[in-house]
């Protein structure tokens, strides 16, 4: 069960990156003072952005051979990957919306960086929740349900699924620099 091992403390290692990003993005939202509405919505959209290139191109990429074998192994199992899904989609409908409020708030659109705020919290809220059910609930099914043959075949298809990953993310990143 090395295999298994090594893949939650890489995944485990990169939801602590995400809270990181998480952090980052709550700061970049309560900055104030001189800074202006403006360059704090800017501030607030590269945030948002890091977050996303991070989870789209480096977090969720891992985890797409080790999702698949999994689901079909129990009802609980795939009741649980739905609603992961499915809060995945919300939060990923969350940050899209609150960055086009925020392009709004750099526009001058009065009250839409209040609204970006909102939305925001309510995607930090959510993604702490699913990040917890992805330690915990998670960890959990795939101990039970995978064998080593399936890990091995799961951590060997992390480099492929990332590299393919960031090749797409390449194309259409947003945010240069790191990440």
């Amino acid at each position: 069960m090395l295999a298994a091992e090594c893949a939650w403390a890489i995944l485990c290692a990169e939801h602590v990156r995400t809270r990181e990003l998480l952090a980052r993005l709550e700061t970049a939202m309560k900055a104030g003072g001189e800074a202006g509405v403006r360059q704090r919505a800017r501030s607030v959209i590269e945030a948002i952005e890091r977050l996303q290139a991070f989870e789209e191109t480096t977090h969720r990429p891992k985890g797409v051979v080790m999702l698949k074998t999994l689901r079909g192994r129990s009802s609980e199992a795939d009741g649980l990957l739905d609603q992961l899904d499915s809060e995945s989609e919300c939060c990923n409908g969350f940050l899209a919306q609150a960055k086009i409020l925020l392009e709004r708030a750099e526009s001058g659109a009065t009250g839409a960086a209040a609204e970006a705020d909102a939305l925001l919290r309510q995607h930090r809220q959510m993604m702490s929740a699913h990040l917890d059910k992805e330690d915990t609930l998670l960890h959990s099914h795939t101990a039970l349900l995978l064998s080593p043959e399936e890990w091995a075949a799961v951590v060997s298809s992390i480099s492929t699924e990332v590299g393919a990953a960031g090749k797409r993310g390449h194309r259409r990143s947003p945010v240069s620099g790191q990440v």
